[in-house]
Order: C-alpha cells, then structure tokens, then sequence
C-alpha cells in the first residue's frame, strides 16, 4: 500500500515539473518546444484546457511571428535571405502537421487551418539551395584557408536545406583540402596485385604545376618534423586486364568477274584499375571522406586484309586497307599508361 500511495506521489510530481518546466518554455517564447512537448498527447486524448490553450496560443503566436519574418524577409530582395525563409516555412509545416492529429472538436475550438505551404516551400528551397552552393563555390574558390573555414557553415546550410544535393560532397572535399597546410599522399597495393616497375612512380608523378594552384603543401613520402594535417590514400583494389581479342568478320566483295576476299579485323585489350581515394583527417583521427576511382586504359585498332582482286573493291575497303595490324601492347605498358591516368585523376582531385 505505501509503495502504491509512493508511486502516485512520485506521479504527480513528475506531472506538476513537467508543466512547470514547459509553462517557463512558454513563458520563455520557445513555442516549438511546447508544441513538440505537448502535441503528442493531445492527439492522443488529453484534453487538459491548459495545455490546450498552451498549444493553440504557441502555434498562433511561432507561424505570426514566422509570417512577419518572411515578409520582412523577401521585401529586402536580398538572395542571402532565402535559407531563413526556406526554414520557417518548414518549421510552419512541420507545426502544421504537428496539431493535424487532434480532434476535429480542438481543432475547432483553437482555430486550426490546414496549411498549403507546399509550392512556398519548393520556391524558397531552389532560391536558398542557389544562394548556399554560389556562396560556398566563391569562398572555396579563393583557395585560403580562412575562406574554406566560412565556406563550412553555407555548407552545413545547404545539407539542412537539400541533403540530396550533388555538390555538398565536392564542397566538403574542398573545404578539408583549403584548410590543410600539409598533405601527405601515399599509394597502397591493397591485395599485392603484381604491378610493374615505376607504376608506383606513375601514380604520384606530379609536375609542380599541376598541384601549384593549390594553397596546400604536398608530400609524396613523410618528412620528418613537418606536421600533416591530411593523409590522401590513393588505395588500389582491383586490376583487371582483359585478354586480347581479334573479332574478325568476312565477306565477298565483286566487280564483274573480278572477286576479293574482305576480312574486316578489330583488335582490343583494356586494363581497369578500381580502387578508393580515402582523405584521412589526422586533427579527428579518422576518415573523413572515401571516393571510388575507376581508370582505364584501352587498346583498340581496326585493320583490313584482302585476298584477291583488289579490284574487285569497294573504295571503303580500300582505305580501311591502308590500317595494317598493330602489335597489342604489353600488360606492363598498359598498366603504366593506366598509372598515369591515375595520376591525372588524383590531380584533379587534389587542386578542386
């Protein structure tokens, strides 16, 4: 009997500290925490008229409020304004569908409208969604690294605002490689694949040049007392190399009593390297980024062989006949051709 008798008393305590602690977040004007406190058990059949009142005052007074901002907000005509909107419009939906649960008698009594924000959200996300990658794009554009730092917080607003967006992942790169004094890029064999001599070489021969519009310093192998801040590992995990093939079609070309025998021949051969670029961020002690790479190097001719009256041919197959078989190269040479493809990939990606 006294744990029961202690159990309703510990109950009606948590009660009354719960509606202390959200009457001070409405007296505090935090309007969405008191809908998200209490929304949820109204719709599920508290009818208390306090929490009532309290709801239907905070959504009233947060989407007034949210209202005012916005049309204060679009009147300046400034594109720096559109993130701001684009978020209280959906903090306006998001309230919206929090009170659309309850009761149509409460929705009555608080007068609650359905909201149709949808063609104003779609509008200020496209504007805001513009305004954060153009933003972003010019800050990193510059190349220092106090620019890369500000850039992160119209990154981190584009990914609220669209996470779907197909730039956040090529600004978050940049950022991190703007902010890097010093960048140590290594290769790794994941799996030993036999590669040739130089092809490690290849893949990390940069001509200055290519890294020189860079604000970073790269290292192709550690130095002692420089301090990284980044570790770009170029990771090698596949390496296929196809067999040679000679696809050969024949065919009888005449003219008159004069007959040629046409063999059209296609020579091909490929090397695909697949493998990872991971960016290891040394201050955090972890990979912050991991990019698939696939590079190829082809090998593909086409030649023709007559026998007979060449006479007898067409003037197609007589030009094609100038092409004359090939030697295929090597899997080293291709490997290495692949390796400086590699190269000019990795030097894309280390001066973006």
């Amino acid at each position: 009997m006294k744990n029961t008798r202690l159990f309703f008393v510990l109950l009606l305590g948590y009660a009354l500290v719960s509606c202390n602690t959200t009457r001070k977040l409405y007296e505090a004007q935090q309007y969405d925490e008191v809908i998200q406190r209490l929304a949820p058990s109204i719709s599920h059949g508290n009818t208390d008229p306090d929490d009532i009142n309290m709801v239907a005052n905070a959504y009233h007074k947060a989407n007034q409020s949210d209202h005012e901002r916005i049309q204060s907000l679009k009147a300046t005509g400034a594109p720096e304004a559109w993130p701001e909107i684009y978020q209280r419009y959906r903090s306006m939906k998001g309230r919206n569908e929090a009170l659309d649960h309850f009761s149509p008698r409460i929705k009555n009594a608080i007068q609650y409208a359905k909201l149709d924000l949808d063609d104003e959200l779609t509008v200020s996300r496209n504007k805001a969604e513009s305004y954060l990658i153009a933003k972003s794009d010019l800050l990193l554009n510059s190349g220092t690294k106090e620019n890369a730092i500000e850039a992160e917080k119209y990154i981190v607003q584009l990914r609220h605002t669209n996470p779907e967006s197909s730039r956040i992942q090529e600004f978050r790169q940049r950022a991190l490689l703007h902010q890097s004094e010093n960048v140590l890029v290594e290769f790794a064999n994941e799996y030993g694949y036999r590669l040739p001599e130089g092809f490690e070489t290849a893949v990390l021969a940069f001509d200055p040049a290519e890294l020189a519009t860079s604000h970073s310093n790269f290292y192709l192998k550690k130095v002692r007392k420089v301090d990284y801040d980044l570790l770009v590992n170029v990771v090698l995990l596949q390496v296929n190399v196809t067999p040679v093939r000679d696809d050969a079609v024949t065919f009888t070309e005449s003219l008159g009593d004069k007959k040629a025998e046409v063999t059209d021949h296609k020579q091909s051969k490929s090397v695909v390297l697949k493998g990872q670029l991971e960016y290891y961020d040394i201050n955090m002690g972890r990979v912050r980024f991991a990019f698939p790479f696939e590079v190829t190097s082809s090998f593909n001719h086409e030649y023709t062989v007559v026998k007979g009256n060449q006479e007898a041919c067409s003037e197609e197959t007589l030009r094609k006949m100038q092409q004359k078989e090939l030697p295929v190269p090597t899997d080293e040479s291709m490997l290495l051709d692949a390796a400086r493809k590699l190269n000019d990939l990795l030097a894309g990606e280390l001066t973006k």
